[in-house]
């Protein structure tokens, strides 16, 4: 490893934070909360309601009527504009893309069948796929010819993929895939190799749960691939320009044995790259949705100043006049929630987008990514989403999802021991303990590959161990002994610290 990186105190910056041994307190959403609930007044209610819902101050009238989940959903439509941003601000420029299937215009974003060499087969739906045969290929059925588009690939296995973009002109035979003719152009992590007829190095070695993003930026000529967010370098300039029709398709080769899963843009992605546009638009109802769950994570954040020591508790304990807090929270959250359904219902297909993306961060969020765990305050919206029929299928998509970030949660050492796939893990088990959740599990077609999921630990590569402790020493390893001996000490102390705070976690 290289001896030179950012250090703090002459400690490698991967340790330094191990040293400091207390745990930064986030206190950001009392102040929040404190400014926004300046005034409650007379009518505490309604400033409360007003701080929940995200209004101006003083915006509601003095209330008429209990607080209901009639009310809570009046207030919501009544400010709709408040939580729904114009659709000509919110649509991305998408010309230069055309999807099909079976010859026909479509929406849906998959494999071409008519293109598949060799032998795929899905794993698990929509695009969890795995080659029974020496070597296969397959091309999307969606092609782009100008913009800036990616997709990602999240890796089963780390051995031989060719993953990349080609034109139809692309021949696809047992032996050649993406990367092995004109207009194709590949990355293969295993060979540490980019492909575009012939073979040169390119990029870093991948490991399983990696997640490859595929990009093509057709507004200057390039195709450049990153790893786990951190970009490759510009694998290949000056391709080709295409027309309407006769674009790049994304495209994969996989050699006997190897699994991946492809996401065009159903779900959010993992490591979004600025500028570039997934293949499948989001839902519209995900903008919707995302600000509904905003209002549930400011409900939290009254939840949890009611609950805090602090000077703000006797403030908010004047809407005991008129309404408890605890009182409060079930109507509006159960209003929230209808109206959070009925905007899923609206559009078809945005339950797994939703699911993967903002909800899972609102229960993260109320759950709380280190210890101590708000247990009881995540249970009190599960409680709530568990009365709509329509939260089973979420909750698959939430299981799957806590599957996936297992796969895919790297190890960062100053965060240890609450990295890597801890936060996922914890919440799951959390959750399951409810023997709906555990029975939706265990009758789940994919139980067995979601259980693989949990079981799963990322391992790193050189270059994650390099960013993790840039400097190491051991005798005869440098000049100044004495410098990178006191330099070994200080590793050495962090690493024995880390230790400790893992047996608290594990055994406290």
């Amino acid at each position: 490893m290289e001896e030179e990186g950012k250090r703090v105190g002459g400690l490698s910056s991967g340790l330094a934070v191990l040293l400091k041994g207390e745990d930064r307190k986030e206190d950001s959403w009392k102040t929040r909360l404190v400014s926004s609930c300046d005034d409650f007044g007379n009518q505490p209610v309604e400033r409360a309601l007003e701080y929940i819902f995200g209004l101006s101050n003083k915006s509601l009238g003095p209330l008429t009527g209990p607080v209901d989940t009639k009310l809570v959903r009046s207030i919501l439509k009544n400010e709709f504009s408040k939580f729904c941003i114009k659709s000509g601000d919110l649509v991305d420029n998408r010309d230069g893309i055309h999807i099909s299937k079976d010859g026909c215009e479509s929406q849906v974003v998959g494999l071409e069948e008519m293109s598949i060499c060799g032998d795929i087969r899905i794993i698990k739906h929509p695009l969890h796929v795995e080659s029974l045969a020496m070597f296969s290929s397959a091309r999307s059925n969606a092609c782009v010819w100008k913009g800036k588009w990616m997709y990602e690939v999240l890796l089963e296995t780390c051995g031989v993929q060719q993953l990349g973009w080609a034109t139809r002109s692309c021949p696809f035979t047992d032996h050649k895939g993406v990367g092995d003719a004109d207009d194709s152009y590949a990355f293969d992590g295993k060979r540490v190799s980019k492909w575009n007829k012939d073979a040169e190095p390119y990029g870093q070695p991948w490991v399983v749960g990696d997640v490859i993003g595929c990009c093509i930026n057709l507004d200057h000529d390039e195709i450049l691939f990153y790893r786990n967010g951190v970009s490759l370098g510009v694998a290949f300039r000056g391709i080709r320009k295409m027309g309407p029709g006769s674009g790049y398709y994304p495209a994969i080769s996989l050699s006997q044995g190897e699994r991946c899963e492809l996401n065009f843009g159903a779900r959010p992605f993992k490591y979004p790259i600025q500028g570039f546009l997934p293949l499948k638009a989001p839902p519209s109802a995900n903008l919707l949705a995302k600000q509904l769950l905003q209002c549930l994570s400011r409900l939290s954040d009254v939840q949890g100043a009611e609950r805090a020591e602090s000077s703000l508790v006797g403030k908010l304990r004047r809407l005991k006049r008129f309404m408890s807090l605890d009182e409060v929270f079930y109507p509006v959250c159960q209003g929230i929630c209808e109206e959070f359904f009925s905007v899923l219902e609206g559009d078809s297909g945005s339950t797994e987008f939703v699911a993967w993306g903002p909800l899972l961060s609102f229960m993260m969020e109320v759950f709380r990514v280190q210890a101590p765990h708000d247990c009881s305050g995540l249970d009190k919206f599960i409680d709530v989403f568990l009365e709509f029929q329509e939260s089973r299928l979420m909750f698959e998509h939430i299981i799957n999802a806590l599957s996936s970030g297992c796969k895919t949660a790297s190890l960062v050492l100053t965060e240890c021991p609450y990295s890597g796939s801890y936060s996922y893990l914890a919440m799951v088990c959390h959750i399951l303990q409810r023997k709906e959740l555990m029975v939706l599990w265990w009758k789940s077609a994919d139980f067995e590959l979601l259980f693989e999921g949990f079981l799963s630990q990322k391992s790193p590569n050189k270059q994650d161990l390099q960013c993790m402790m840039p400097s190491v020493w051991w005798p005869g390893s440098g000049d100044d002994i004495s410098n990178d001996g006191r330099s070994m000490m200080l590793t050495t102390t962090a690493l024995s610290e880390a230790i400790k705070k893992v047996y608290t976690v594990v055994d406290p």
